[in-house]
């Protein structure tokens, strides 16, 4: 009996290797990032924007609608932008850590 077939490799049940879990994982953080920085940004400026827009508006019910739209936007901001933060935490915890020369205690230095 072969002893090397029975060897078992990194992959996993469903097929994938941990390198292209990482990289999935990676990439699901860099799109947390995206989705929540810029979404916050972007829903910030959209909700003002639809709130001055019912300032302006004749027609009660498209100001009602305009005012509750951009409402709701302006609250998507703050849990989008902590998403973004998260997902920015997360990336970055992945990262090695480099000192540089400001940061190393006079200890170290030789």
């Amino acid at each position: 009996m072969n002893t090397m077939a029975l060897v078992h490799t990194n992959d996993s049940v469903g097929g994938k290797s941990d390198a292209s879990r990482q990289t999935l994982k990676t990439k699901l953080q860099v799109a947390g990032v995206a989705a929540g920085l810029i979404g916050g940004v972007l829903s910030g400026i959209s909700g003002g924007a639809l709130i001055a827009a019912s300032w302006l508006s004749a027609n009660a019910a498209a100001r009602h609608w305009l005012s509750g739209a951009g409402s709701t936007l302006l609250l998507l901001t703050i849990p989008l932008i902590i998403l973004g933060a998260f997902c920015l935490d997360w990336l970055e915890k992945n990262q090695p850590q480099h000192q540089t020369n400001s940061t190393l205690n006079d200890n170290d230095k030789q």
